[in-house]
Formats: C-alpha cells, sequence, structure tokens
C-alpha cells in the first residue's frame, strides 16, 4: 500500500475510537487546528463519509456498508501536519488494520465504551473494552480515555503507553466528555484549548425535544446503542414513544436494544419497529412493527399524532423507514453532539 496512504507520512496522527461522539470530536480538533492555518486531514465515517483536506471537503465513494478501502484516496493530500481519523472498524480485526497498516497513530482517543457492536466484540461492556484494548498497537504513545466507569478504564490501562483519563465537569449531561477530550488534545499538541462551557452549554442546547408541526420528537437516529439511548433519555425527561429503525448487518445492536426494552431499560410508551427483524421484535416488546418505508413512516407520524406524546427516534440512521420519516420532520444534515455539522459549498465528490 506505499504510496497509496498518504497519511501516514504526516507527523502528528489521532485515532478517534469508542462508541459514541467519535465524528463530534474529530470535526472539533479538526475545526480548531484548521482555524490555525495549520496542515489537516480529517476523516469522518458514519452516514456521510467525509474527508477534509485543509478547508476543502470530499465526500467519499461508498457502496453497501463501510469499509476500510473506502479511506484510499489517490489525491495528492500535499505537506500536512495533522493527521485526525475515525477508527471505523467494528471487530478487533479491523480495528487492529485500521491501526496497524491504516493510520499507525501515536494517539489513540476512546470516546466512551458502549454496548455495541457486540456480535463482534463482546456482550458486556467490560468485554468491549478487553477487546478494544487489544488493538492498542506498540507504536501508540498515548491512550486518552472519556469513560467514566473506572472498572471500564483500568481494563483499558496497558504498561506501554500513557493512559490518561478526563473528567467532565458535567457529567450528568450526555456527550460532555466530547469538548473536554477535545480541549485536552488540543492543548496537548500545542494548541489554546477551547471554551469548555461553551460547548457544554451547545450540547445542552440541543438535548432537548423538537417541535414541528405540532409533533414533538427527538432526533436519536445516530445513537446506536442502549446504553446512551437511554442516557439521553432520562436526560430528557418524560415517557415517549421509542421509535426504532433495524439494520439486517447489525444484529447484535438488535439484540442489545430488545435486552434493554424488555429490560425496562427507561420509562417508555411504546415501540414502533421497522427494519429487518421488526416483527419478531415488536412480538416480543408488544411493539408495533411498520414497513422498512416511506409509507411506514407515514404510519409512523399519524401514530405520533394520535398519541400526543413525545417520540424518541434511534437504533440506527440507515433505512428508509428512517430518512424518510425524518425527511417528513424537516431533520437535515449530519447532527454532532454540539449542533450540526456544517458541509461547504466547495463539497465535491472524490473520483
Amino acid at each position: 500500500m506505499k504510496g497509496e496512504l498518504p497519511w501516514r507520512v504526516i507527523p502528528n496522527r489521532i485515532s478517534i475510537s469508542g462508541t459514541r461522539g467519535k465524528t463530534s470530536l474529530a470535526f472539533l480538533v479538526y475545526s480548531e487546528i484548521v482555524g490555525k492555518n495549520k496542515g489537516v486531514l480529517c476523516k469522518i465515517t458514519g452516514t456521510l463519509p467525509l474527508m477534509f483536506i485543509n478547508k476543502s471537503t470530499i465526500l467519499m465513494k461508498r457502496k453497501g456498508p463501510a469499509k476500510l478501502y473506502e479511506n484510499v484516496i489517490p489525491t495528492n493530500i500535499g505537506k500536512l501536519d495533522y493527521c485526525i481519523m475515525e477508527n471505523q472498524g467494528i471487530s478487533v480485526y479491523t480495528m487492529k488494520v485500521f491501526h496497524e497498516v491504516f493510520l499507525r497513530p501515536q494517539t489513540v482517543v476512546l470516546t466512551n465504551i458502549r454496548l455495541d457492536h457486540v456480535e463482534n466484540l463482546g456482550k458486556t461492556r467490560e468485554k468491549i473494552a478487553s477487546a478494544i484494548s487489544s488493538t492498542i498497537t506498540k507504536d501508540v504513545r498515548l491512550l486518552l480515555s472519556g469513560e467514566t466507569d473506572e472498572r471500564i478504564n483500568q481494563i483499558l490501562k496497558k504498561g506501554y503507553y500513557e493512559f490518561d483519563v478526563v473528567y467532565s465537569p458535567k457529567p450528568e449531561l450526555p456527550g460532555s466528555e466530547i469538548p473536554v477530550l477535545g480541549d485536552y488534545l488540543l492543548r496537548r499538541y500545542g494548541f489554546s484549548g477551547i471554551d469548555v462551557w461553551m460547548y457544554l452549554r451547545k450540547i445542552e442546547s440541543e438535548l432537548r425535544w423538537k417541535e414541528t408541526r405540532g409533533l414533538v420528537f427527538y432526533d436519536g437516529s445516530k445513537i446506536n446503542d442502549p446504553n446512551s439511548a437511554s442516557l439521553v433519555l432520562r436526560w430528557l425527561g418524560g415517557v415517549p414513544l421509542i421509535i426504532l429503525q433495524l439494520r439486517r448487518d447489525r444484529p447484535g445492536r438488535t439484540w442489545a436494544f430488545l435486552k434493554m426494552i424488555r429490560e425496562r431499560w427507561v420509562d417508555y410508551n411504546s415501540v414502533i419497529v421497522s427494519g429487518d427483524w421488526s416483527d419478531m421484535f415488536a412480538k416480543k416488546t408488544n411493539g408495533i412493527s411498520l414497513p422498512d418505508s416511506c409509507e411506514g413512516a407515514s404510519k409512523a407520524l399519524e401514530i405520533m399524532r394520535e398519541r400526543g406524546i413525545p417520540a424518541f427516534l434511534t437504533g440506527s440512521r440507515g433505512g428508509k423507514f428512517i430518512r424518510c420519516l425524518l425527511e417528513m420532520l424537516g431533520v437535515k444534515g449530519i447532527p454532532l453532539v454540539y449542533g450540526e455539522l456544517p458541509l461547504e459549498v466547495n463539497l465535491k465528490s472524490r473520483g
């Protein structure tokens, strides 16, 4: 792959790993560094894979599920000082390939450890932490954790790299570890820090029920694990209608949401579910199964109007049902923990 991965010669390479908030953290650090007129590359994954090279934005080509090879670009990126990439691996093998072959980072950041990708990493947070820890290579000099559970941090801690934990001044606020991690990273690399409290206020302003045409809802469609969803729901308050999008390629996620809902992970009114295995899921939760289509989304809107209670959308952003429902609710853009990802005018397709 020599010559295909030009970022491997960038002197400062940072891998953003963990469960939730990776895109938000990567874009925060990138925005601060590019604002200082330093050469920087940033790759984010998810619904819309983007690569930022200084102030240019490239839309990456993707067919089907995310793959490591979508990162390979035939572009001369020039001389850059910093590289920030989301580790998009969802198994020990792909995470390790990302670290050993693709990026070779000196710094790895773990935003948090939540119950996701359980079919590949393990069915407890402790097993997931152990699996992720095994992907940290000898080249890594610093492992930075935003996880608040000390049992998890003890699993992550090893002897051959520096290990540090950052603590939010407002730990009860979901996502509050993201600006604190960003502040630490920037200072570590010699930049001035950020106004953490300003970001915390932004997060608070985003973590509220939204209303459109008399319908109250929260777009948690990028909250893909039940641990994080329950934290956000407790912050929002109320007894909501849960609207859950399932994916065939994420059976472990389906299992995790089913397990948590059946154990009354949070008070809720009822569950609307769409996607693969939705009939089975609905039967086991006394919920409502709807087609993974715009017709199913229209029916969900009718139910929201009939119930007259807040609706919490979660599970995935990748199905036809949830995409249509978000469009019907007027939701656009890519949500970040502290707002929305701004896409520049010069967005262009890679090719």
